[in-house]
């Protein structure tokens, strides 16, 4: 079992607060200096002392240039520590007066700093000043639009041209003396307009993904410890298997540096369990000493195979002159420069004496760099298609039926970078039988221009990818738009059939602010929809907002499933969105998302993106514990995030999604009976209907492109413990593999927000 990570992590930029992605505060004084070190190979150190003896004299300067400049500062880091409605209008009152930075009409009378005043006054007025009076004006009108949170179409592009003037000297042209001590006076200045727009980024949607994973050192810790109690297990389970299949290694190697390929065999070598053929190719290196590496091995070893191809042919190539030497039962993927855990293979055949019908296999992985040390581990879920369409999670360590591996035609030449990610969606048009093992067995090794290090750097291989997508789904007679969101990373649109009809069950505490159903329904796109509010006593069924929101009457008192299905029973449309009052949309084209989703004819329920105002995550999903527990994925996170259970923007099926935003077919909710109406809480009937919805043999969906903002204070987490039993009781065991929720990952929980996943219950 691996070791549960903890809930800190190593981050690109920490929080302050799991409420705050980006504290601005930490950049608001600008009146000051951090003169960083000279990058100058000889005259550094004497470069930088003069520069920090030079700027003492320059206070009084930045206090006249940026004293106006600092009070639009501060008032905007208070008006984004915690967004609030009131913020528009208080962007309009109090900061838009303060967007023209302060002209430096005064100065010092002597010194450095009256000399530099006097020649650069007005060049300051009509550059930096200039500049820094259009930057501050794009900020307000960001933040003082009519609607709160505010709406996010086109964010990322003008956030991005923001981004790009944050430099305010960038295109100054002063005089080449004067520039670095400038550049001094203004380099807080300068840090703060970046900081600011990350913080915007995380509040409209447009950020980039903020890196939360453990601290490396607290892992590898961890995670040899872990290693040294699991081999002495797995050798011992070993002398209990009857059956020992022979595991055949495929790989391909191309001008590997002599002591990484003599690591990559030596953990082979190192196997617990013995039966395996290491099949080395070598793609035509210039080098000899790939070739001499593995005839010194396979002297003394013969289950080592080696063959050398005459001119270099590619990855898939190569791979599959590998796979010709094979003559194992399986086959595994060891790439040249990587490294197996000694019990992988052991790990393995007792996972295959456990599901002899198992297809394929794949493991957790964590990566090692040159020094050899682990770090940054992927924990991974059972089999999720709706993932694997979207990136390649299965990666390493793979290992596939010799027999399946023939009749899909081994590796596909013409998708080099992207060849794995070809292969297994071919894999899943054939078998559904994959295990996953959640130990981690492999270690991808991170060298300069590698994958492992930044997927970035070949931009071909994220394409090569995106047509392993479209020709997946062409295969599968499947429609759907892909586009690459990222390297390695894919969006699937799929097209509405028709133009859906959607009634949205509004529901809970403030459901009748007008605030939210306005957003709902500017936001509606291409549909049509219908929105249901409870009022209850003996008001009339009324219409509001031109017919399309309409109140029905319900009784006092009822539990939320009883008004959901009361609700349900008014609806016209063919999918039916429950949705918690206080959860905004912020742009078009949520609703088209959810309902492509719902339409398609297997999925049963889906689940979006929410977060607070300031950018952090409520909800991407649940994960049900092993001990019967529910908890929030990703929760308390910044808005995205990249963990050791993936990405917070990635799609994925899980067995189940909040009840905040949970759109299903209405045939679907009238073939389960709606909603439990002896359930106390709206999460407990998302809960329970999920898990119905799964026991019918529906998948539920987690979708990040539809991404609402909760302007309502998030639950503690905890759950009503009659709530709990009664779902327990129903469900028995968590549906899966016995081992807890199939798309969870049993190593991911964490007590508390700030880690993989937060608990409730």
């Amino acid at each position: 079992m691996n070791p549960s990570f903890p809930a800190g992590g190593q981050r690109a930029s920490s929080p302050a607060s799991p409420d705050d992605p980006v504290p601005l505060d930490a950049f608001v004084d600008v009146l000051g200096f951090d003169v960083p070190p000279s990058q100058h190979a000889r005259w550094g150190g004497a470069i930088t002392r003069l520069k920090q003896v030079a700027v003492v004299g320059l206070g009084p300067v930045q206090q006249a240039l940026l004293a106006r400049q600092a009070r639009f500062n501060a008032l905007l880091a208070e008006l984004l520590r915690e967004p609030r409605p009131s913020v528009p209008a208080r962007v309009r009152s109090e900061l838009a007066p303060l967007t023209e930075p302060a002209a430096p009409e005064s100065g010092p009378a002597s010194g450095v700093g009256q000399a530099m005043l006097g020649q650069a006054r007005r060049w300051l007025r009509e550059t930096w000043g200039e500049a820094q009076h259009a930057w501050n004006l794009e900020v307000v009108g960001l933040l003082s639009g009519p609607s709160w949170p505010p709406r996010t179409e086109g964010a990322r592009a003008r956030l991005d041209a923001l981004e790009a003037r944050c430099d305010v000297l960038a295109r100054a042209r002063p005089p080449r003396v004067l520039l670095p001590l400038l550049r001094e006076v203004l380099r807080r200045q300068v840090a703060f307009n970046h900081a600011c727009v990350r913080k915007l980024r995380h509040m409209l949607g447009a950020a980039r993904p903020v890196m939360c994973l453990p601290r490396p050192e607290a892992y590898a810790r961890q995670a040899y410890a872990q290693e040294a109690r699991d081999v002495p297990e797995a050798v011992a389970a070993l002398t209990r298997l009857e059956h020992r299949p022979l595991f055949s290694l495929v790989t391909p190697a191309w001008e590997t540096p002599a002591p990484v390929l003599r690591a990559c065999i030596e953990s082979v070598l190192a196997q617990v369990y013995p039966h395996w053929e290491l099949c080395i190719v070598d793609d035509g290196s210039r080098s000899p000493e790939v070739e001499a590496v593995v005839r010194r091995f396979a002297a003394e070893d013969s289950r080592i195979r080696f063959a050398r191809l005459p001119s270099n042919q590619g990855i898939a190539r190569a791979t599959n002159a590998a796979l010709e030497l094979a003559t194992g039962d399986f086959i595994g993927f060891l790439d040249h420069d990587d490294l197996l855990a000694p019990h992988a293979l052991a790990e393995v055949a007792l996972r295959l004496a456990a599901a002899p019908d198992t297809d394929v296999l794949y493991s957790d992985e964590d990566k090692v760099d040159e020094a050899g040390a682990r770090f940054a581990p992927y924990l991974k879920p059972e089999l999720s298609p709706e993932l694997l369409r979207a990136v390649n999670y299965v990666c390493h360590f793979l290992v596939v039926r010799a027999s399946l591996m023939r009749d899909v035609g081994g590796i596909r030449p013409g998708f080099e970078g992207a060849q794995d990610h070809d292969l297994v969606l071919r894999l899943l048009e054939r078998t559904r039988r994959f295990a996953h093992i959640p130990k981690v067995l492999y270690h991808w090794r991170t060298l300069p221009g590698s994958t492992a290090t930044d997927a970035s750097t070949k931009p071909a291989a994220s394409e090569a990818g995106r047509r392993a997508v479209v020709e997946h789904l062409a295969r599968l007679g499947e429609a759907g738009e892909v586009e690459s969101q990222a390297p390695g990373l894919y969006r699937i649109r799929h097209p509405l059939p028709r133009r859906a009809s959607v009634s949205v069950l509004l529901t809970g505490p403030g459901a009748e602010d007008s605030a939210t159903l306005a957003a709902l329904l500017d936001t509606a796109g291409d549909v049509d929809l219908e929105v249901l509010l409870p009022r209850s006593g003996d008001a009339a069924l009324d219409a509001k907002e031109g017919g399309r929101a309409r109140h029905v009457r319900v009784s006092e008192g009822l539990s939320p499933g009883a008004v959901a299905n009361h609700l349900l029973r008014e609806a016209r449309g063919e999918v039916v969105l429950r949705l918690e009052a206080g959860m905004v949309p912020t742009e078009q084209g949520w609703l088209t998302e959810l309902a492509s989703q719902a339409l398609r004819p297997d999925v049963g329920v889906v689940g979006a993106r929410i977060v607070t105002p300031a950018g952090t995550l409520v909800h991407a999903g649940l994960t049900l514990t092993p001990d019967g527990g529910v908890a929030r994925l990703f929760s308390g996170l910044p808005d995205p995030s990249l963990t050791a259970f993936g990405g917070s923007h990635w799609p994925r099926e899980l067995l189940a999604v909040s009840g905040a935003c949970a759109m299903s077919r209405r045939e679907v909710l009238e073939r389960l009976g709606g909603w439990d109406e002896g359930l106390l809480s709206a999460e407990a009937c998302a809960v329970d209907l999920c898990l119905r919805a799964v026991g019918m043999g529906l998948r539920v969906v987690y979708t990040p492109q539809a991404r609402l903002v909760s302007t309502v204070e998030t639950p503690d987490g905890a759950w009503d413990a009659a709530d709990l039993a009664r779902l327990r009781a129903r469900a028995g065991p968590w549906p899966g593999t016995g081992r807890g929720d199939p798309f969870g990952n049993p190593h991911v929980v964490s007590g508390g927000a700030g880690g993989m996943a937060s608990r409730e219950g």
